[in-house]
């Protein structure tokens, strides 16, 4: 009887071989995929922590504008209380342009605020100065605020002319044997802070007195 040939022993190694060769091929292809994802992965990362830093960054600036700028609201409150400029309702009846005070509304943007503090120019032009500027050297913000009263012109204020605020009972039926509530008119005080880089932050209150 005769042996079987012994041509696919020989054969198998080389075919085995072949197969191997062709896998470690296959797994190059799939770790440069791999290899190629993570690195967009680990840039998309990097891209968002700037990102986010820049976004925080951002926030606590603008924060810090806004706190700023309460030291030009009490700084207008300040000049209408004690021994203020405008303490007097008689000198409120009249434009104070040396302590940035309007007897008049005056005109606004879009956005409700004064166009006298849009920009320097507009300041100039309306007959207002630095004077009562708050300025800070050591964190390069200046404050400047405007006062205007809410009425349609100057001279004595009345239901008429102004928009008045009430300091009327709160509630149930009026008592038609007390003496009138005051309707004193109302003040808007608008504040401009402007910081590092020419960045502004506006401010808004309005109050009566």
């Amino acid at each position: 009887m005769k042996s079987a040939p012994t041509y696919f022993r020989h054969r198998a190694p080389q075919y085995v071989a072949i197969r191997l060769n062709n896998q470690r091929g296959i797994i190059l292809i799939v770790t440069l995929f791999a290899l190629i994802i993570l690195m967009i992965s680990g840039i998309a990362l990097v891209r968002s922590f700037d990102a986010s830093q820049l976004l925080s960054g951002n926030m606590a600036f603008k924060r810090d504008l806004v706190n700023q700028g309460e030291r030009g609201m009490a700084a207008a409150i300040l000049s209408m209380k004690g021994t203020g400029a405008l303490t007097s309702d008689t000198t409120r009846q009249s434009d104070l342009k040396s302590s940035n005070y309007f007897s008049s509304l005056q005109a606004t943007d879009g956005h409700g605020i004064p166009t006298v503090l849009l920009n320097d120019i507009a300041w100039t032009t309306a007959g207002l100065g630095a004077g009562q500027d708050i300025t800070d050297a050591t964190s390069k913000v200046t404050i400047r605020y405007v006062i205007d009263r809410l009425c349609s012109a100057s001279g004595a204020a009345s239901t008429a002319t102004c928009i008045v605020g009430s300091y009327g009972d709160k509630g149930g039926t009026p008592d038609g044997s007390r003496a009138t509530a005051p309707t004193p008119p109302v003040y808007r005080i608008s504040v401009r802070v402007t910081g590092p880089r020419s960045t502004q932050t506006f401010l808004q209150t309005t109050f009566s007195i």
